[in-house]
């Protein structure tokens, strides 16, 4: 199997791990972090050893973004609707029950 393979299968392992988090009672607000430093955790402790640190860091991040997707996780760590107020109501993917 390859590497890239290992490290694709990784986001929705850590999305489902979030949104159990989630469910478990995590803040939406938090779920976002959770799921980027998952990413990193898989990307360093899934990388491979002919790579750099600094390229296992960049593939944990992207794994991590991939999960949640950078938008709607800057939202809910802003808790800001798309008109920059706050909207009092979590419209985004992680707000919804």
């Amino acid at each position: 199997m390859s590497h890239d393979y290992i490290l694709t299968m990784a986001i929705p392992v850590i999305n489902g791990l979030a949104e159990v988090a989630k469910r478990a009672g995590l803040s939406n607000r938090y779920v976002p972090l959770l799921a980027v430093g998952l990413g990193l955790i898989a990307g360093i402790g899934l990388r491979n050893p002919e790579e750099s640190m600094a390229v296992a860091v960049l593939q944990g991040l992207v794994i991590g973004l991939s999960a949640v997707g950078l938008y709607s996780g800057t939202r809910n760590v802003l808790g800001k609707s798309s008109n920059g107020k706050g909207s009092g109501r979590d419209n985004s993917l992680w707000g919804r029950k």
